[in-house]
């Protein structure tokens, strides 16, 4: 596979994902962007799409840290938005809580 062929990676990568009826709107995004970024010659635009394409593989699960959250039982989106200061309120009520 051609390193710069977006297209055949992204395939690759949802051909091994099992795939419900409900996903099957995600993975045609997913294709479709992978298409623009291989077409489009701006850093700038690859860049941009660059970004929702990898966010669009990450609620598909087809990312590596996609798939460690998945692997901890924590939702990828709910693994990427906690922040430092949330793992520390949450930390501080335990202990309240005991």
């Amino acid at each position: 596979m051609d390193p710069l062929d977006m297209l055949g990676a992204v395939r690759a990568a949802v051909g091994v994902l099992e795939i419900s009826g409900e996903d099957k709107g995600a993975v045609a995004l997913a294709l479709r962007l992978a298409v623009a970024i291989d077409e489009e010659d701006s850093g700038r635009t690859v860049a941009e799409l660059s970004g929702r394409l990898l966010a669009v593989l990450e609620s598909l699960g087809a990312t590596p840290a996609a798939r460690k959250a998945l692997a901890k039982g924590v939702p990828a989106n709910g693994a990427a938005k906690q922040s430092a200061l949330d793992e520390l309120r949450k930390r501080r009520e335990q202990r309240r809580n005991g």
